[in-house]
């Protein structure tokens, strides 16, 4: 369904008069470039967590296990509803597709710059960065694994929001089966 509204899309601003360009990754290229993408800020958020946060409290590790492991399940359906959510208030939940096998989550509304990078980066904003603000708050070291963890889980979302920033177009559309997006531009 995704790929023939996505291909039904693009054909009409085509038409319109708009140039097509593409900016996606392979599944591969995706996971090892979202990798490093994500080293430095779980680098940044292990400097913060152990030097600045007093409060770490190895007594929970085992109370927390549990909490943890449910959290693992969780990430990446948690993952993949973060993008539902955000462009389906933005586009309309109609537009947009997701599924676990493999993990993804499309949305075949074109969009504008603001919209398509707040729906690309809301696991990385919504669950890495608000994990890692619980962390450093609590001291709890169940909310630093799920920060890193989340924060891993959104690598390869940094790396397409890094080459949104860069791209020059004015409308956006999910690429339905690669990591990355079609820009559209006059």
């Amino acid at each position: 369904m995704a790929a023939g509204r996505f291909e039904e899309t693009a054909a009409r601003l085509v038409q319109e008069g708009y140039r097509m360009g593409e900016v996606t990754f392979s599944r591969g290229k995706a996971n090892v470039f979202g990798f490093l993408c994500a080293l430095p800020c779980i680098a940044a958020l292990s400097l913060c967590f152990f030097s600045a946060s007093p409060r770490f409290l190895w007594a929970e590790l085992w109370q927390d296990f549990f909490l943890f492991a449910a959290l693992l399940i969780a990430a990446v359906p948690l993952h993949e509803a973060a993008h539902a959510l955000v462009w389906g208030l933005c586009c309309g939940f109609k537009n947009v597709s997701a599924g676990l096998a493999p993990p993804r989550c499309t949305c075949a509304a074109p969009m504008g710059r603001g919209k398509y990078f707040f729906g690309a980066a809301a696991p990385f904003l919504l669950f890495g960065v608000g994990f890692s603000a619980a962390a450093l708050a609590t001291g709890a070291w169940v909310f630093f694994a799920a920060a890193a963890l989340h924060l891993l889980c959104a690598g390869a979302d940094i790396l397409v929001c890094a080459r949104l920033l860069a791209a020059r177009g004015q409308i956006f559309l999910d690429h339905p089966q690669k990591c990355g997006f079609v820009l559209f531009a006059r």
